[in-house]
């Protein structure tokens, strides 16, 4: 059962890690298509903090105020275009959304291979649910200021979805 489980989150931290690539290729995209990074992130949090074997609830807390805290920031410094008529979203190339969501796939694959593969003893200090956490809530967070914050302040490019129209314009 924890193995199947442990493979479900690299799945889902795979398919977060896919999701996010439209800041990378800098392609516009629907608003909806935004949501499915933080989703899937929360997702990912959620079960390595279920199979953690060291609960420390307050390690967690600490983690999640902090991805809370982080996330903004990070949403702030994207330069943002938007198509309102089609509902279009695009950022210029950005790092830290997809290092998050590479941290995610890390943080994965390392309780599948040290639960999995390896006859390790956990320390129980619940470090790497910890981590996931504060990773999935900088993404949420991420999210939220930058589709519903900045995104309605940010300036009108025509754009065609699924495309990069080659410019940038910050307001």
């Amino acid at each position: 059962m924890l193995l199947f489980l442990n493979l479900v989150t690299v799945l889902l931290a795979a398919l977060a890690l896919w999701s996010i690539r439209h800041e990378y290729t800098q392609r516009a995209t629907r608003y909806r298509v935004w949501a499915y990074t933080p989703a899937l992130a929360v997702a990912v949090a959620a079960m390595l903090l279920i199979v953690s074997p060291g609960k420390r609830y307050e390690l967690w807390v600490l983690a999640i105020i902090v991805g809370l805290a982080l996330g903004p920031v990070g949403a702030w410094l994207m330069k943002i275009n938007q198509d309102r008529g089609l509902h279009l979203i695009r950022v210029h190339r950005t790092w830290d959304g997809v290092g998050a969501a590479a941290g995610l796939l890390v943080l994965a694959l390392a309780r599948l291979v040290t639960s999995n593969l390896m006859d390790r003893p956990s320390g129980k200090f619940g470090v790497l649910g910890a981590a996931a956490a504060l990773l999935a809530a900088y993404l949420a967070a991420r999210y939220v200021i930058a589709v519903v914050f900045k995104a309605g302040k940010s300036v009108h490019l025509d754009m065609t979805e699924g495309h990069n129209p080659g410019r940038t314009l910050v307001p």
